[in-house]
């Protein structure tokens, strides 16, 4: 860690690219852990259908045979548990121009730290929670079969009965410079003034598509694409807080901490499908 104290400069701080949350909006709110770690969600099994017998008259029924309804449940516990504490040396901070507001520390913190790291932990959870398709696990993407191949997992989805609506395709950056060169270029429809989320750039097949920066993605994952609302991601504690007066330090003490997770819902993993690399 190095303190730079300034002799002659200027007293304004040069401020690093960042990044909103590419993730936001894209899990469920049905499901509440407010007093609470861990949730119970419960889904209902379904039966077989019989042939109706109207032949049978010995007093048995003719619906078939009496089948108790099964149910499963899901358990989902709040683990993730991150925090930061730094401090702003009131001696350091005044030899430096007073560059360290401890407000603008905190959202620098926010945007720089527990945003990306926040999405890369929900897509690394969504892709390990994902549906099972045939044929994802080895997918090489070109310029030539970039459309077809995104449009071809969206039927894949679609022959699992997931909604049309609502999905999302997530693609590194490098991947999508091939979507963007693709003959077939015409089938992303812009959102232009629209886009309202980070990362996103337009669709293609009625599916949202947003960028991401490619150390985002999980590893080996080409592209995923995930339907809203298959997934929740609690954030259990989620605390800020500036302390001006610090009895260990002259000055002041910025802290944070974030307990969250990411669950993908058993009976919605279908609303999940990712591409891997070929080996």
């Amino acid at each position: 860690m190095a303190i730079n104290l300034a002799k002659r400069a200027s007293d304004k701080v040069v401020e690093r690219f960042k990044l909103g949350s590419c993730t936001e909006g894209l899990f469920s709110n049905r499901y509440r852990w407010t007093g609470v770690a861990t949730v119970q969600v419960y889904s209902v099994d379904t039966v077989e259908l019989n042939d109706y017998d109207k032949t049978k008259v010995d007093g048995t029924s003719r619906f078939g045979a009496l089948t108790e309804l099964g149910d499963t449940v899901q358990e989902m516990t709040v683990t993730d548990d991150k925090a930061f504490n730094a401090s702003i040396d009131k001696g350091n901070n005044t030899a430096q121009l007073m560059i360290k507001s401890a407000s603008s520390v905190l959202r620098r913190q926010t945007d720089e730290v527990i945003i990306p790291y926040v999405d890369k932990y929900r897509l690394k959870k969504l892709s390990e929670g994902a549906g099972a398709y045939e044929g994802y696990d080895s997918v090489s993407l070109t310029k030539a079969n970039v459309v077809e191949t995104i449009m071809n997992a969206g039927a894949a989805m679609s022959d699992k009965k997931v909604p049309k609506t609502g999905r999302v395709v997530y693609i590194s950056e490098t991947e999508a410079v091939k979507l963007k060169l693709a003959d077939q270029v015409v089938g992303i429809d812009k959102l232009g003034g629209k886009t309202i989320v980070n990362g996103s750039i337009g669709t293609i097949d009625g599916m949202e598509v947003r960028t991401v920066p490619s150390d985002y993605m999980p590893e080996d994952v080409v592209f995923m694409i995930v339907r809203k609302g298959c997934a929740c991601a609690p954030k259990k504690i989620e605390t800020y807080r500036i302390l001006e007066e610090h009895p260990d330090i002259d000055g002041a003490v910025v802290q944070g901490r974030l307990l969250h997770d990411c669950f993908v819902l058993e009976t919605l993993k279908d609303g999940i499908l990712v591409a891997k690399k070929s080996a």
